[in-house]
């Protein structure tokens, strides 16, 4: 009974609930809105939430693809830093060469150094051969002075033999010293011919006489040492002038080509 009761009071309860009104509304709606209002925010919110997670997830995935893109780039723009800064050397140094010798542009070709070897068979192999006109035997030049000889000649290459190497020589003079004398190369280059007793001062500049037929005349070979008498001679220690580790644009005078 008291169940009963209970049950026909909540009865009467609601169905009075539905016939007030509160406003625009009854009490039944305010307490369904009072009731779900806190359920709805929060399933916005937590809607809100897992789309913020997502955006998250999304933006993080943007993000790290960008940085993979800006590595790429940084990467790349560095291949071509260093392509320019390589290009802009030999540029500079291709005007020096020729700067260097203004008479003898005209016979000239400018070529460039691809690859070296200056301590092993101490030479260089040059960008230009025999279909650019390159010849055995030609001379190389570096902007501070005489590189070598051309000794090896390929259609579109050539081998360049160093004036350190072993076998290397040429004709010479010192500034100051009468006479000429013959630069020997290897790992301590030399004048060999004076008679005994020469006074050849050092720090004095040696330059080729051309004599030998390669190389033109009144070019920078070296510096001349303390010089040293050996037997019949008079022997001077030379330090080369130019720099074969540091050359990458040269300039080569075919004998053909030189004025005669």
């Amino acid at each position: 009974p008291d169940l009963s009761l209970v049950v026909a009071c909540l009865g009467l309860y609601v169905a009075a609930a539905a016939q007030v009104r509160s406003g625009a509304e009854t009490a039944l709606a305010i307490a369904h809105r009072a009731f779900t209002q806190p359920i709805v925010a929060m399933a916005n919110r937590a809607l809100l939430v897992a789309g913020d997670l997502k955006l998250g997830r999304q933006n993080w995935r943007e993000t790290l693809a960008h940085l993979q893109a800006l590595e790429r780039q940084v990467e790349r723009l560095s291949r071509e830093n260093q392509l320019l800064t390589s290009e802009l050397l030999a540029l500079r140094q291709a005007n020096a060469v020729l700067a260097a010798y203004p008479s003898l542009q005209a016979q000239a070709i400018l070529a460039s150094v691809v690859s070296r070897d200056v301590l092993g068979s101490h030479t260089l192999v040059l960008d230009r051969g025999r279909r650019h006109g390159v010849e055995r035997d030609a001379a190389v030049l570096a902007a501070d002075g005489v590189l070598g000889r051309v000794d090896l000649v390929w259609e579109d290459a050539s081998r360049v033999q160093l004036l350190s190497h072993p076998a290397a020589a040429a004709a010479a003079q010192v500034v100051g010293v009468e006479g000429e004398a013959l630069l020997v190369g290897g790992e301590r280059p030399r004048l060999e011919g004076f008679p005994p007793y020469t006074t050849v001062p050092p720090q004095a500049p040696v330059l080729t006489t051309g004599s030998e037929g390669i190389y033109p005349p009144g070019l920078p070979l070296g510096i001349s040492g303390e010089a040293r008498n050996e037997a019949l001679f008079t022997v001077v220690p030379v330090t080369l002038v130019a720099r074969p580790e540091k050359a990458v644009s040269v300039l080569v005078i075919p004998r053909s080509r030189r004025a005669p």
